[in-house]
């Protein structure tokens, strides 16, 4: 947590246990790379940098209520369990929510998410299932038309199912 509260890159690390955020955390940019991590926690928070994960493979993960105001890039990752996005996003104008080539095996939640600028979803599998694509009353809000494609696994569920 030093190098992330330092504005470092981490890299190669393998992290056994809670890594939590805390409100004064994220004012520096978040750069994982090639990491394993046990159990991270981003709850209730406004990332005032860009977040990027990238190469990394996650068992319990928690976005839930957290604002990636300059950005959230997750490429080539693995996600192990459900993995929560509830009530967030708020990417500003000019700042792009991209999930690139990534593995969900537990199901991904987006209820009541609201993105301001661009988003891309491209080339996931989402093995677990999500509600990425229902667009019923509260579920999702774009500014911006999303460009969702090539993606796998039931994208159009109507629930938040178990975490």
């Amino acid at each position: 947590m030093c190098l992330l509260q330092a504005g470092k890159a981490v890299r190669g690390y393998r992290v056994v246990g809670s890594l939590n955020f805390h409100e004064d955390d994220p004012a520096h940019p978040v750069l994982l790379e090639q990491c394993w991590d046990e159990n991270l926690k981003a709850v209730h928070l406004s990332f005032k940098s860009p977040v990027r994960l990238a190469n990394c493979h996650f068992v319990r993960r928690d976005f839930s209520f957290a604002y990636f105001l300059q950005g959230l890039t997750i490429e080539n990752c693995a996600f192990e369990n459900y993995l929560n996005f509830q009530s967030g996003g708020h990417n500003q104008p000019g700042f792009l929510l991209h999930l690139l080539r990534n593995t969900f095996h537990g199901f991904v939640n987006f209820f009541d998410c609201w993105y301001r600028a661009a988003v891309q979803i491209e080339h996931n599998d989402f093995l677990g299932q999500t509600n990425l694509l229902s667009f019923s009353a509260n579920y999702m809000a774009f500014d911006v038309v999303p460009h969702i494609q090539h993606n796998t696994g039931e994208l159009h569920r109507t629930d938040e199912g178990i975490a």
